[in-house]
């Protein structure tokens, strides 16, 4: 005859039942934490691509100096060699142009994953907080007050009627105007 573990089987159901609601916040905080790492990869990314931009442009300053452009043409048998020159020199201002357009974008593309990351991080941290506090505060019984009477009025001090002193004298000649 079999035996049956109904109180176990019980048991494991409700510690699986508690164990489910209890990690809630820790996976909220665990995905935040995943969002950021994915975050910082892409940030890792934009700034190597920002590196490889900002290489290109410096890259095509330095040949879109005369005497380098002069060079890259030299080769290049033509009657016009100004025109040669001209053309070369407007084809590296395009790309120098192009590849600034992209490092600009690279750029506010960076400082926007910058400020998301730091979001996700202040996230991180309430989550962990909220996590780590306490679940029911304990009611704060206020100490119990004297009642509240209102101050007394500031007495008012009266001055004493000025003491007469010995008349002036109105004899004096009036100025002259």
């Amino acid at each position: 005859m079999k035996k049956r573990y109904y109180v176990p089987n019980i048991f494991i159901g409700v510690l699986l039942v508690v164990c489910a609601a209890v990690p809630a916040p820790a996976q909220d905080v665990s995905a935040a934490e995943l969002r950021i790492e994915k975050l910082r990869a892409q940030l890792r990314d934009v700034v190597d691509r920002e590196a490889q931009l900002q290489e290109r442009v410096s890259r095509l300053e330095e040949d879109l100096r005369p005497e380098n452009v002069e060079r890259s043409v030299a080769t290049v048998g033509t009657t016009d060699a100004a025109a040669l020159r001209a053309r070369r020199r407007e084809q590296l201002e395009r790309e120098k142009s192009a590849a600034a357009g992209q490092l600009s974008e690279t750029s506010a593309r960076r400082a926007g994953l910058e400020a998301e990351i730091a979001a996700a991080e202040a996230e991180a941290v309430r989550l962990k907080a909220a996590a780590l506090a306490p679940k029911e505060a304990p009611p704060r019984n206020p100490p119990a007050a004297a009642p509240v009477t209102p101050a007394p009025a500031p007495a008012v001090k009266r001055r004493a009627p000025a003491k007469k002193s010995t008349p002036r004298r109105r004899n004096r000649p009036r100025r002259r105007a």
